[in-house]
């Protein structure tokens, strides 16, 4: 086979769109290819040619991610796949791996994806760094605990106006949450809620709700209407996309509203924090139907790089030896050393190590959601020397816990 990977040009954009969504068993429509074609970066956009044919492809995008205690850059890692025709030939683990060179030649610490299927990436160093929660509940049992007094008011707003107003919210809430990613030009906003039909799911088209408080906009939600009218009466079904908060306050009366909206039996929501707030608002939690999966995958591109670019929560020094059986240059020993205003240095050292470990449990534990400990009791870490697993779990610990709610 005669296997050629190199960057896309510009005029390729359909040849790739049209390739990754036959390897998912889809045909993207005009309005999926002109959506996509606006956030498209073809030099970050490889295929994988035999002869003149373009039979797979992997991309990423140019993000920054909250961190805890700052960002730092992070490739969005998209559109992969292979045509059915050419599975099973190396094709995705040549593009992975020329990825992955790629960049590290950019300078690039951090990869991040969404995983199709977990069981693909974890053998490219990838971990899950984020989970995230679906919900489910019926309105007529979403009363609060406590009844909330708001100061503020809820107005309808048309898609123009909302997306001048919410990129205001989500910076402020960007910048503080780990997890999270910048959304770094209209483009991206626009793509965000292009609101197209195909991806409806049966609902209709997006609201735009912005809660107002003092003058200020301190909180959004984008959702949809699914109408379902029964002989007994309307049942339909709220489908939020997106509701952020500039506090708990705020993110509660969003909740409220949309509970409250008449004629509507449920509301559901995906892609929320595994830590849902709505939880410990309800009067009967038991009825919010909570159910956690994956989230964000992350790979650590460069280790040093990596730990360096975070804080942490406490002054410490932890050695770890790090086995990555997909990118040789991570292999070796660093010596983490967090000083007291938290920033981190990260060396290769001769010292034994305190924990071993892969990279992408590593990856796992970076943002601080899941802990050593709790990984060390799956069989994922080992630790060297006593009190190391504590150690390392009070140095990346992070409050609040890390979460991405947008699936790029």
């Amino acid at each position: 086979m005669d296997l050629t990977i190199r960057a896309l040009a510009p005029d390729e954009h359909e040849d790739f769109l049209r390739t990754v969504e036959a390897a998912f068993g889809g045909h993207p429509t005009p309005e999926d290819l002109a959506v996509d074609r606006s956030v498209f970066e073809p030099e970050r956009s490889l295929g994988a040619f035999v002869g003149s044919e373009l039979v797979g492809a992997a991309s990423s995008f140019t993000f920054r991610l909250t961190v805890p205690g700052g960002q730092a850059p992070m490739a969005g890692v998209t559109g992969v796949g292979v045509l059915p025709t050419h599975r099973r030939r190396g094709i995705l683990t040549a593009l992975m791996g020329r990825q992955l060179e790629d960049l590290r030649e950019r300078g690039e610490a951090l990869a991040g994806l969404w995983a199709s299927e977990g069981g693909i990436y974890g053998r490219f160093g990838y971990g899950v760094a984020a989970h995230v929660a679906a919900v489910e509940i019926d309105t007529a049992r979403s009363a609060f605990l406590r009844e909330m007094v708001s100061r503020s008011r809820v107005r309808l707003v048309d898609k123009a106006e909302a997306l001048a107003r919410m990129p205001a919210v989500y910076e402020r809430v960007r910048v503080r949450q780990p997890g999270f990613l910048d959304r770094p030009t209209a483009a991206w906003w626009n793509a965000e809620f292009a609101d197209l039909e195909s991806h409806r799911g049966g609902a209709g088209e997006l609201f735009f709700a912005v809660l107002e408080r003092n003058g200020a906009d301190a909180g959004y939600v984008a959702y949809r209407v699914r109408h379902d009218w029964q002989p007994a009466g309307p049942d339909h079904t709220i489908v939020v996309q997106e509701l952020l908060g500039d506090d708990p306050t705020a993110e509660a009366a969003l909740w409220r509203y949309v509970l409250d909206v008449d004629l509507v039996g449920r509301v559901t929501a995906r892609d929320r924090p595994a830590h849902e707030p709505l939880l410990h608002l309800l009067l009967e939690p038991r009825r919010l139907r909570l159910t956690v999966r994956d989230g964000l995958w992350l790979r650590l591109v460069d280790v040093p790089g990596a730990l360096q670019a975070r804080r942490y929560g406490a002054a410490g020094v932890l050695t770890i030896e790090v086995d990555d059986a997909f990118c040789p240059w991570n292999r070796g020993t660093f010596e983490l050393e967090a000083g007291t205003v938290g920033a981190g240095a990260c060396r290769p050292t001769g010292r034994a190590p305190d924990l071993r470990l892969r990279t992408e449990d590593l990856a796992a534990a970076f943002l601080g959601g899941t802990g050593f400990r709790a990984l060390a009791r799956a069989g994922r870490i080992e630790e060297t020397a006593p009190g190391a697993l504590a150690r390392a779990d009070e140095l990346f610990a992070a409050d609040p816990p890390p979460w991405c709610p947008w699936i790029f």
